[in-house]
């Protein structure tokens, strides 16, 4: 959440219109993700505001790094539709079956949205750094920290790796 104040706090002065409303979803994602802890049915809210916010975020390049930052983009959509199984899973209560190869990465959804939203932050970052959006560039980096969190948040991940057990 810090990351995403710093993103807010840094679009008041010189605003970048998709960067503040990208702040201000990714603020109330924070939110909804702890909130899903006791509630799961916040993850709906969650997927739905990730998706929107990575796409404006997508949005702010402008120069060499624009493209990468595109990708982030995209990458951070699929993302969002891993929340949005996640929520989907834990709604129904069962995994609903989607074809090879997808299914690989559906028995972890946290996990695996995690680690492609890693990704797209660390696109994001790297456009941004190209682009010398420093403001973004910081934000980005300590994103692709933060889903290393969302990563290890998984429950079927936490429930599978326990001593004595491999995946």
């Amino acid at each position: 959440m810090l990351a995403d104040i710093i993103l807010l706090a840094g679009n008041l002065e010189e605003a970048n219109a998709y960067q503040l409303a990208a702040a201000i979803l990714f603020i109330t994602c924070a939110i909804a993700m702890t909130l899903s802890a006791n509630n799961h049915r916040w993850l709906f809210y969650n997927a739905s505001a990730v998706i929107i916010a990575y796409m404006l975020v997508s949005f702010t390049g402008s120069g060499q790094g624009t493209a990468l930052q595109y990708i982030g983009g995209m990458i951070g959509i699929i993302g969002g539709l891993l929340i949005f199984r996640a929520a989907l899973q834990r709604e129904t209560g069962k995994q609903y079956t989607i074809p090879y190869p997808l299914n690989l990465a559906d028995r972890y959804p946290l996990a695996t949205a995690g680690s492609i939203e890693g990704a797209c932050a660390f696109f994001i970052a790297a456009g941004s750094l190209i682009n010398a959006d420093m403001l973004l560039f910081t934000v980005a980096t300590l994103w692709t920290l933060a889903h290393i969190f969302l990563f290890a948040s998984d429950e079927y991940l936490r429930q599978r790796v326990k001593p004595g057990q491999t995946l």
